[in-house]
């Protein structure tokens, strides 16, 4: 499967698209404004049950845990919401693409992409997050759900600020996999 997405510094519209084992874990992200109204750990079960269509059990409870941990601290840190689309939706936020390079990059936390990211969340104290990044994924890693961050050049033109050009996203079939590259 191949998804083109383009950044038009006139439209200011980044369009992203995420692979469907992806979305439970970035549902655990957008669950937390639920959990906060109504403190129901059922409302995970979703996540949960969408992981593990894709990764042993054991792997999907980790990745919930360690997601729900990261988001309660993203949140304190950040002092404002994130910007998420609907439960269950493909079509990813910036929020949480930059979430998902952050986490992609997190065993390089002196990388540019981890670096910006970081900025663009305003994460302030990133080693924190980096490690609880790295947790989850780890935790991917086991369940096979690998993905690798976008490069510099790559992340910029997503969040607008390098050159404007289109950004090829790959993904494989036969697993969950991002691949990005101009």
């Amino acid at each position: 499967m191949v998804e083109l997405s383009s950044f038009s510094p006139a439209s200011g519209v980044v369009a992203f698209l995420l692979h469907p084992s992806v979305v439970p874990v970035i549902d655990v992200f957008r669950s937390l404004s639920s959990l906060e109204d109504q403190y129901d750990l059922a409302l995970l079960d979703g996540p949960e049950q969408g992981l593990a269509a894709y990764i042993q059990p054991e792997a999907a409870k980790g990745i919930v845990s360690d997601a729900l941990l990261m988001a309660f601290a993203l949140t304190r840190q950040r002092g404002r919401p994130f910007a998420h689309r609907p439960l269950g939706s493909r079509h990813g936020s910036v929020d949480e693409y930059c979430l998902l390079a952050l986490i992609g990059s997190s065993r390089n936390t002196a990388s540019d992409v981890a670096l910006e990211a970081a900025a663009f969340l305003d994460i302030v104290s990133l080693d924190p997050m980096a490690a609880l990044a790295r947790e989850i994924l780890r935790q991917m890693e086991i369940g096979a759900l690998v993905f690798e961050p976008p490069g510099p050049s790559e992340f910029r033109a997503m969040m607008g600020y390098g050159p404007s050009e289109d950004v090829l996203v790959e993904t494989a079939m036969e697993k969950a996999e991002f691949n990005f590259r101009n």
